[in-house]
């Protein structure tokens, strides 16, 4: 069974990367003034980048849940993980507390 759950991850990493990808690239073509030009170099440099930083940001939030006693990661997690990033704390909460009536609204 394991060998099966890291065959099926073998195959999702390229998919992931795929739609990183594009959406990275869509950013970039949204964001660079008229006229700029990059490569497929860059933005593959920007996904690997990425990717890379999403992964290790994910482990971190298990490892965060899991030493909670949890199996879930909840928004307290991310909280701890930006513990050293009082704006990005403030944006997030602000976020939280907009959505949360959204929220409470789609359980029902």
């Amino acid at each position: 069974m394991e060998n099966t759950e890291e065959d099926y991850r073998q195959k999702l990493i390229p998919q992931l990367k795929g739609k990183l990808w594009y959406c990275l690239e869509q950013q970039v073509k949204k964001e660079l003034p008229n006229g700029v030009n990059y490569s497929p170099k860059f933005i593959n440099a920007l996904v690997e980048l990425s990717f890379t930083q999403l992964v290790d940001i994910g482990c971190d939030l298990e490892a965060f849940a899991k030493h909670a006693g949890r199996e879930t990661i909840v928004p307290e997690d991310l909280m701890l993980m930006l513990r050293k990033s009082q704006d990005l704390q403030t944006l997030l909460r602000q976020k939280l507390e907009r959505d949360a009536p959204e929220a409470r609204t789609n359980k029902r």
